[in-house]
């Protein structure tokens, strides 16, 4: 049952916007609390009971703790509530199997979405990713939304999965999904890994001489991404992709993070081929049960083009990405060293 943690109850009636996120002790969703706050929103965090609330630790958040299964406890929370955007999820990384990755990604998101109807919910908006659209055919053609769909993974299938399941509610509530690019920035644990790869003299590169293309976007340019597509006037059921609109391939991403971490001495580049990528993967993933790199993350590696254009929400939401990649990094390096994740 969702409840209160540590606040005091409002002894009046704000006249602030009232915005739930789900997931808000997440990497993308403490940074939309904390954007939305600044934006003038009363905020209303929903976590798990086993959730660290280290990232959330602000006496203006109103801190739920939420069940997303019990949908007595998401509908008393919605509740009064003006809008919702829905981080929670489970990822490529973290995901058991395609199972697991269904019934977080799709029926939990069916439970919210069907009791936001019935709280009369203003916008919804739905952290998604490129993964649902899958990649491009080709290698600097940037992927629009009007592209066919074609997953790669079943982390990809369970998001556009949910995608399509929202629209089917789009006549009853307004719905809005982002299809978010790789998401970096302080806090972020996943490409620290790229860190970490970097240190020794020797830098892997997955999918042996296959070149893989990526598209990025820094943590606060996608918070308020989110924050945007709350008020922007369109369509119901509309989808936007959020990238930086640059395109990346991995020699090129550790040639940034070498350059931000001031290695003075490029690590030279070593071809991995994918079936030993694949192998690692399962053995961590499959049977030592560690968060990290899984099987499904492989399969989308496998395509080579994961290129997408932000145009459409440029365009369409107000929004514009703030953050080059160069700056972004710096700023990464500084919080993983302020926090003793650097030396």
């Amino acid at each position: 049952m969702g409840q209160k943690n540590g606040k005091k109850e409002l002894t009046m009636q704000s006249s602030k916007p009232k915005l739930l996120v789900t997931g808000a002790s997440g990497f993308l969703g403490a940074c939309i609390c904390k954007i939305a706050h600044e934006q003038g929103y009363e905020v209303y965090g929903s976590v798990r009971s086993v959730s660290s609330r280290e990232s959330i630790d602000f006496p203006w958040l109103n801190i739920l703790v939420l069940n997303l299964s019990d949908e007595t406890a998401v509908s008393k929370v919605l509740q009064n509530k003006d809008y919702v955007i829905h981080c929670a999820g489970v990822m490529s990384t973290t995901s058991r199997n395609e199972e697991d990755s269904r019934r977080t990604n799709i029926e939990l998101t069916r439970i919210i979405a069907r009791q936001s109807i019935k709280a009369g919910i203003k916008r919804f908006v739905f952290a998604s990713s490129l993964a649902a659209g899958g990649p491009g055919a080709e290698a600097l053609k940037a992927r629009k939304e009007t592209d066919p769909d074609r997953p790669v993974s079943h982390y990809g299938r369970s998001k556009l999965d949910a995608e399509n399941m929202l629209k089917t509610f789009s006549n009853e509530l307004s719905v809005v999904s982002l299809r978010f690019s790789t998401i970096y920035g302080p806090r972020d644990c996943n490409i620290f890994g790229f860190f970490k790869l970097i240190s020794g003299k020797f830098v892997p590169l997955v999918g042996g001489k296959k070149t893989v293309y990526n598209s990025m976007v820094y943590v606060e340019d996608a918070a308020r991404a989110a924050l945007c597509a709350l008020k922007a006037k369109v369509v119901s059921g509309s989808v936007y992709q959020i990238t930086d609109g640059q395109v990346y391939s991995f020699s090129s991403l550790y040639d940034y993070v070498e350059d931000a971490v001031g290695k003075k001495k490029r690590g030279k580049r070593i071809n991995l081929p994918f079936w030993i990528v694949m192998l690692k993967a399962w053995w961590l993933h499959d049977v030592l049960h560690k968060r990290g790199i899984s099987p499904d993350q492989v399969r989308q590696m496998k395509a080579r083009y994961w290129f997408a254009s932000p145009e459409k929400a440029i365009k369409e939401l107000g929004w514009r990405p703030q953050m080059d990649m160069k700056n972004g990094l710096k700023k990464t390096v500084q919080w993983y060293k302020n926090e003793g994740w650097l030396q």
